[in-house]
């Protein structure tokens, strides 16, 4: 789960809720990364180094993609 730590549409608040309540229930959740974004920057962002990371994910945990 990567989220903007300044995204102005989504809440840091929010985010931790979800990955609070997603760790809960067992181990769906692989990764939580807070990463100093915005809402946009996850498409068009001039720093995209965690798109590696989220590729190397991708494969690891579904790798028939």
């Amino acid at each position: 789960m990567f989220v903007g730590s300044v995204d102005d549409l989504g809440d840091l608040i929010d985010a931790r809720n979800a990955r609070d309540e997603i760790k809960s229930g067992g181990d769906a959740l692989k990764m939580y990364q807070e990463v100093a974004a915005g809402h946009s920057s996850f498409m068009i962002g001039k720093d995209m180094t965690y798109v590696d990371q989220a590729m190397k994910l991708t494969y690891e945990y579904n790798p028939l993609y």
